[in-house]
């Protein structure tokens, strides 16, 4: 979809189209999420949490850490809703996918 509107972009820019709405290159849910690499330990402050497959509290849970268990970062990510979130493993953060073990960073202390 990007190269058709970067198709798009080119093809009024060579016509001298003033009038083009401008299209974001990156999709909207992406756009508002920022991450950056991490290195920090935390320890677990609930009880039981939930570990996700991406940064949202709808994306599927894959496991649980539990209270007063160490964990490590290696990706710290706000998504578009302006949550924190960390990445404890198998992390994988590129332009066009967010997937590993995330865990909602108020859980951890």
């Amino acid at each position: 979809m990007r190269k058709y509107f970067s198709s798009l972009l080119a093809a009024a820019a060579l016509a001298g189209a003033a009038a083009l709405p401008v299209v974001a290159a990156t999709p909207a849910s992406a756009a508002a999420t920022t991450c950056a690499p991490a290195s920090h330990d935390y320890t677990v402050a609930e009880e039981k949490v939930p570990v996700h497959s991406s940064i949202s509290a709808n994306a599927a849970v894959i496991d649980y850490v539990y209270r007063n268990n160490s964990v490590h970062a290696y990706w710290a990510c706000t998504n578009s809703s302006g949550n924190p979130w960390v990445c404890i493993g198998s992390c994988k953060v590129t332009e066009d996918t967010i997937s590993g073990r995330w865990v909602y960073r108020v859980y951890l202390r």
